[in-house]
């Protein structure tokens, strides 16, 4: 019998693929992109347990007050619990192999988290394609199956600027670290495996916003966080 989840695996990879190719065509307009983005951002985003975001927020907080000893136990407790979900995922990867994907979203279709996740989702995509729909551009322009270098923005403060290229929303912060510590990030790890100690930030009115550069770049643009900055496209 052929595998089915081997199958599912393969097509995944797939559309990943297709999609990285896809995102830098100039025939998808803006809209479609953000949209796209936000798609990704959800499940990225969701892939952290609450306990693990609140961590990382803790820490970055203990380092804003330039609190070293507090923000050492928290990084210690933040690997404690890093480890113990990685042992779930270990659990769940060898369920994954024995049930296709659709049969274990399947069991958690009544699930109130998982319901809040699809439908919010949805109720995003909604509203976004609604926007896009009522306010389309005025033209894109002759399409072409040509991949574009990704735009570099300049985002200054005081007498400092540093470049911060839009990659593929699915690209590490640590290929642009010198930005992002230069807003406000802290990473944990050194040179490749350095990874940000929360993947969101908190924009003007209280609410976390995943720290994607499209997410950074408009909240400078529209002044909703990270006060200070300007952002400039080169």
């Amino acid at each position: 019998m052929p595998d089915s989840h081997t199958d599912e695996a393969v097509t995944s990879l797939s559309a990943k693929g297709e999609y990285e190719n896809a995102i830098h065509l100039s025939q998808h307009v803006p809209q479609a992109k953000n949209i796209s983005e936000m798609v990704l951002d959800a499940f990225h985003t969701s892939k952290e347990s609450d306990q693990i975001r609140e961590l990382r927020l803790a820490i970055r907080q203990a380092h804003d007050r330039f609190d070293d000893d507090k923000a050492y136990e928290l990084m210690g407790q933040l690997k404690q619990l890093k480890d113990a979900e990685a042992a779930d995922i270990a659990a769940l990867e060898d369920l994954s192999t024995k049930f296709p994907i659709s049969r274990i979203l399947s069991s958690y279709k009544d699930d109130a988290a998982f319901q809040e996740l699809v439908y919010g989702l949805a109720l995003k995509v909604l509203n976004q394609t609604h926007q896009a729909l009522s306010n389309p551009s005025a033209g894109k322009g002759k399409a072409a199956r040509v991949k574009k270098e990704a735009p570099v923005f300049v985002i200054s403060k005081d007498d400092t600027s540093v470049n911060f290229p839009l990659r593929t929303p699915r690209s590490k912060a640590n290929a642009d670290r010198e930005a992002f510590e230069f807003l406000g990030f802290a990473f944990a790890g050194h040179g490749d495996l350095a990874e940000l100690l929360s993947e969101t930030f908190v924009d003007n009115e209280g609410n976390e916003q995943p720290a994607t550069r499209q997410n950074i770049v408009t909240a400078i643009q529209q002044q909703t966080a990270f006060a200070g900055y300007s952002v400039v496209q080169q």
